[in-house]
């Protein structure tokens, strides 16, 4: 892993697609993207100086609020890519931006993602302002990886599909809160099989509303939004509190 020297504060990391990451078609599951946009985020992060680790030292943390990922393809077993990363600003006062472009061997880009992340005091679970430290992160001059989008997944009136799923304690994250890649596992897991079926995701985004923990119950709940677009909710079982929205896209396998 290293950083990307022709564009200062933008880091670089390849990633080559494991047996355990792919699908029943054999590219890497939107899951395994997931944990790849997450592993290097937190190591550019460390770089940095402010990832979840140092900043637990002083109270703090992060935790993510919202992912956007647009997906030209998905990339085959043992395909290796190369996925780069970079500060791209503060939204208001309480939202640090992270950006993400994934590239074949062939330099050719065909992911494009952004996420949303709060700074939260650890005690009392306060949002607090991000620290002014971050805007110097921003490497000049680079473009965002996708167009700035106010929308948000609409709320899921009536579920078409529900699973039930218990929260394990293997599902937990250094917040002691399920980690956010788990959601996205969830996401998918009430989904017929006709109707992803010779189809891939084309694109993601989430909103995350609520923390999981250990011993919970999620209801996983989904439903067709028009032509190959899936509406989205996680929700707790035992008082429905709300803990995650999202749309899909999904299109035909090439």
């Amino acid at each position: 892993m290293n950083t990307d020297t022709t564009t200062p504060g933008v880091w670089q990391e390849p990633f080559t697609v494991r047996s355990y990451e792919i699908d029943g078609g054999g590219s890497a599951s939107p899951v395994a993207i997931c944990n790849y946009l997450q592993e290097a985020a937190g190591n550019h992060a460390r770089q940095l100086g402010v990832d979840i680790t140092a900043l637990q030292g002083d109270g703090y943390t992060w935790m993510l609020s919202r992912l956007h990922i647009r997906l030209t393809r998905l990339p085959l077993w043992r395909e290796t890519v190369t996925l780069e990363t970079w500060p791209a600003g503060v939204r208001g006062r309480l939202i640090a931006v992270r950006d993400f472009i994934m590239r074949d061997a062939a330099g050719q880009a065909w992911l494009q993602a952004s996420s949303e992340w709060l700074y939260v005091d650890v005690a009392t679970k306060r949002i607090c302002r991000v620290p002014e430290v971050m805007a110097t992160y921003v490497p000049a001059g680079r473009a965002p990886a996708l167009p700035a989008d106010a929308s948000r997944p609409p709320e899921l009136e009536t579920p078409a599909w529900s699973a039930s799923l218990p929260v394990r304690r293997s599902d937990q994250d250094l917040n002691d809160h399920v980690n956010n890649v788990h959601y996205v596992e969830w996401l998918l897991e009430p989904l017929p099989p006709e109707t992803v079926a010779g189809r891939q995701m084309a694109e993601l985004e989430i909103l995350y509303r609520q923390g999981a923990v250990f011993g919970d119950t999620v209801l996983s709940e989904a439903a067709p939004a028009g032509d190959n677009t899936l509406l989205h909710r996680i929700v707790r079982a035992q008082d429905r509190t709300l803990l995650a929205l999202a749309r899909t896209h999904w299109r035909k396998e090439p």
